[in-house]
Formats: structure tokens, C-alpha cells, sequence
């Protein structure tokens, strides 16, 4: 049992780098490239992109990489151990362009260490992702695991959405500009040290099977053979829309608060309540997730997050920042639902593609779900960057007209393009995104009884060749979430 715990306490360490660089990310980046850096938005946009086209490479390769890889410390955990310095100072990297002054030079030195970052968060996210299979083969179990994870990653959101700016605004200054650079290096100094010895700790405490199967030549046919799995094609929809949308909201939230309603004085309160609230009701969708299966806190979640989007049509400057926490509370439901269901679903995927094709792949699936994931999300962002710069948005032009209070009205502001176009982005664009995970997960069929069929299946090939001793519902679990015939089973 103590050495259970252990493990789960290891392995979900790991995300304690996946959710909160991915929380200063996405919360900081833009906004330090725009107003400390002094880029345009359109070309930090850009920078996103291309970082997300050079992920079209790097997921992949690293997945299969991962599969093919024997050594003594594993096929997956020999890459947390070689990633723990890269971790360190790419991320460092991300926020300090030390001394660049032009800013052509600034383009394309953030563009590198984007990529950098990039290729090192696959070197050690992709192995991640795909090595739970390898830890546990139970389906509650790894709900088990994956909640904890989720609450590491929550935790490690919340502390990474306030903590780095209030070290950026201690050094640098509360207004937003050029003096806060010592403050985002400090930050990134003491956050790059976080992140690098989490994948100390992760590689230390967590183990992987042995006698792996001789892996198999790497070839295009492999790589676009999964999507002829359709448990897996239907996991993608659930997965891509949702995250999509988190990346989105994570995005526009800062214009939001700060543009729509004027509060940026309480950004951090609001974006704290989320993320403590999400953090919390991890443990309860784990809950719901054991005894309903993995897809049915989706089906809570989902809609009431779809509800609260509308209540932003009728929020203005004058709000009380208790409504806009009691929002963020709302949103949080749907968003800890979201965040456990699909990587737990992940898991399973590995399984049921083994049943399929006799092969064990995680590393192929996990790196082609990564890579997808960031490349939607890299286009999401790019066309929002687009879609704000046609409203006639210009983040410094803003700036300096809120600094002006004696001209500044908010009211008037209020009224502009600019303004009624954020707020449509932030209530449209994750509706829609959220009605199609709902859509998608309605039409899921991958159950705790179909996989532990599936389960049962595996181990009657590796012993005996083929599946006829099973049941006849067991053999119909199978093929259903196969969607395969009998006799194609275990690529045959």
C-alpha cells in the first residue's frame, strides 16, 4: 500500500511541469512578448504557430522514439531523467532575450526558444503520457492515478497563475512594460528549478514493465494507422474540442477581465477560484468516474459550463468581482470534469489498440494526441491574434489610454467594437467548442465492462491465439469498441 502511494505520488509529480508551465504559458507569454517585449500581436500570434507546426515534428518522432527505447531505467522514465536540465533552461529561455534590442532580433530569438521549449516539453510529456499503461492495467485504478495527477497539475496551476506575478510585480513594478524584465528572469529562475527537479522525483518513484516485445520499424502506414481506430477517432473529438477550448478561455481571459470588465486588479482572484475550485472537484469527478465510467462526468460538467458562458453576454465594468468568481466557480465543473475524463480516457486506448493490431503503441498514440492538441490549439490562437487585430485591438495603444485616467472613460470604451468582439469571442467560441465535446462524448462506447473485456481478450491471445474461450457478450464488448470483425483481431 506505502508503496502504491508512492508511486502515485511520482508519477503525478510529473504534471506538477505539464499544468503549470502550461499556466504561466499561457497566461504571460503573449502579454510579455507584446507589452514587456514590445512585439506586435500578430507576430507573437505567429511565434505560437510556428512553435505548434515545429510540435507537428517533435510529438510524433518522440513517441515512437519512446516505444523503441531499452534501457536500464525504462522505454519512458529514461527521458525524465535526460529532460530535467532542458526543462530548466528553456523555460528560463521563454523569459529573458538577454539584452536583444531589435526587435527583428527578438522575433526570431523567441521563436527559437518557443521551439526549443517545445522540443523539450515532448522529450518529457509524450513519455508521460503514455507510460500509466505500463504502471497499471485496472481501469478504476487508473482513474486513481489520473485523478491524482489532475490535482497536482490543479495545484500547480493555481500557485503558477498567482505566484509568478506577484514575483514579477515585487521586482519589476505593477505597471505592465519594459521595467518588469527582472522580475518575469527571477520568476523564470525559481519556476525552471520547480519544474526540472518534479522530473527528478517522477523518474525516481515510478516504475515500467519488463520483456517488452522487439518494436516495431517506424513507418508512415504506422503513424496514420490509428486513426483507423474509432474508439480513438472519437476520443480525439472529446479531447480536441475541450482543450481547445480551455487553451482559448486561458487566452482571452486576460483581455477579458481586464478589457471587458476593467478588473485586472482582481485577475488573479478570479483565475485563483478557478483553478482552487477546479483543484477540488478533480477528486469528486474522480469519484463519479469510478462508479459511472470515465465519460460520465462530461455529461455534468459539460453543460453546466455551456450554461455559464451565457451569463458573460450581461456582464460589464460594474460587476462585483464576487459574481465573476462565483462564474469562475461554475466554469470550474466543467473544466475538472473535462481535464480528468480525457487523459484518463487516453489510457485506455493504448488497450484497445493492442487488441486490435497485437501490437503496444502508447508512445505512438500519445505523441500523435500531443501533437494535435498543441497544433489545433496553435491555429485557435493564431486566428484569435487575427480576429483581434481586425476588431483594431492594439494592446500598448490600450495601455497608455487607461494610464491617461483624465481621459480614460470606461464607460465609452466600453461601447467599442473592440470591447463587444472580446466579449462574443468569450462567450461564442467555447460554447461551441463544448457542444461538440458534449456531441462527441454522447457517442462514446468505451465502458469499465467493454474494457475489461478487452483486458480479458489481450490475455487470451498472448495465451492461446485467439479469443473463443470468452463469453458471447464478452466477444461482443470487444469488437464493438474494436470495431473490428472476429477474425481481423490482433492484426490479423
Amino acid at each position: 500500500m506505502e508503496n502504491k502511494l508512492k508511486t502515485k505520488l511520482s508519477y503525478a509529480s510529473g504534471d506538477i511541469y505539464g499544468g503549470g508551465a502550461f499556466m504561466i504559458f499561457s497566461l504571460l507569454f503573449m502579454n510579455f512578448l507584446v507589452l514587456v517585449e514590445g512585439l506586435p500581436v500578430i507576430a507573437t500570434t505567429i511565434i505560437i504557430f510556428i512553435g505548434k507546426l515545429w510540435d507537428a515534428i517533435t510529438d510524433p518522432i518522440m513517441g515512437r522514439i519512446s516505444d523503441k527505447t531499452r534501457s536500464k531505467f525504462g522505454r519512458r522514465r529514461i527521458y525524465f531523467l535526460i529532460g530535467i536540465i532542458p526543462v530548466y533552461l528553456s523555460f528560463v529561455m521563454l523569459f529573458y532575450s538577454f539584452g536583444i534590442e531589435s526587435v527583428t532580433h527578438k522575433i526570431i530569438y523567441y521563436t527559437f526558444s518557443y521551439m526549443f521549449f517545445g522540443l523539450v516539453f515532448s522529450i518529457v510529456m509524450v513519455p508521460y503520457n503514455a507510460i500509466l499503461s505500463d504502471i497499471t492495467s485496472d481501469y478504476n485504478e487508473r482513474t486513481s492515478f489520473t485523478t491524482l495527477r489532475m490535482i497536482f497539475s490543479g495545484a500547480a496551476a493555481l500557485i503558477s497563475a498567482v505566484i509568478p506575478s506577484i514575483i514579477i510585480k515585487s521586482i519589476g513594478g505593477r505597471r505592465i512594460g519594459p521595467q518588469q524584465i527582472p522580475g518575469y528572469l527571477i520568476m523564470a529562475l525559481i519556476f525552471g528549478a520547480l519544474f526540472g527537479l518534479c522530473w527528478f522525483v517522477t523518474f525516481w518513484g515510478t516504475k515500467e514493465k519488463e520483456n517488452l516485445p522487439a518494436p516495431e520499424k517506424t513507418t508512415l502506414a504506422s503513424w496514420l494507422s490509428i486513426f483507423s481506430n474509432k474508439s480513438y477517432r472519437n476520443l480525439l473529438g472529446i479531447f480536441l474540442s475541450f482543450q481547445i477550448a480551455v487553451d482559448l478561455i486561458l487566452a482571452l481571459f486576460i483581455f477579458y477581465i481586464d478589457i471587458v470588465v476593467l478588473q485586472y486588479q482582481n485577475y488573479e482572484l478570479v483565475v485563483g477560484t478557478l483553478l482552487v475550485c477546479s483543484m477540488l472537484l478533480v477528486a469528486v469527478q474522480g469519484k463519479l468516474a469510478e462508479k459511472k465510467g470515465k465519460v460520465f462526468p462530461l455529461y455534468i460538467g459539460i453543460p453546466v459550463w455551456m450554461a455559464t458562458t451565457f451569463a458573460f453576454i450581461w456582464i460589464d465594468s460594474s460587476v462585483p468581482v464576487l459574481v465573476l468568481c462565483v462564474l469562475a466557480a461554475l466554469i470550474a465543473i466543467g473544466s475538472s470534469a473535462g481535464q480528468l475524463s480525457t487523459w484518463s480516457m487516453l489510457t485506455d486506448i493504448y488497450d484497445i489498440d493492442e487488441i486490435r493490431t497485437g501490437k503496444r503503441r502508447e508512445g505512438l498514440y500519445a505523441g500523435m494526441t500531443t501533437f494535435l492538441r498543441k497544433f489545433a490549439s496553435g491555429v485557435a490562437v493564431l486566428l484569435m491574434g487575427i480576429g483581434l487585430q481586425a476588431l483594431g485591438f492594439d494592446q500598448n495603444e490600450y495601455s497608455v489610454l487607461k494610464a491617461s485616467i483624465n481621459d480614460f472613460d470606461p464607460a465609452v470604451y466600453a461601447q467599442s467594437n473592440i470591447v463587444s468582439g472580446i466579449k462574443w469571442m468569450f462567450v461564442i467560441i467555447p460554447f461551441v467548442l463544448l457542444a461538440t465535446c458534449l456531441l462527441f462524448a454522447i457517442k462514446n462506447k468505451v465502458t469499465k465492462q467493454r474494457f475489461d473485456a478487452v483486458l480479458k481478450g489481450i490475455d487470451e491471445f498472448k495465451a492461446h491465439g485467439g479469443i473463443d474461450s470468452l463469453s458471447a457478450q464478452e466477444t461482443a464488448d470487444i469488437l464493438m469498441i474494436a470495431g473490428l470483425e472476429k477474425d481481423r483481431l490482433w492484426g490479423k
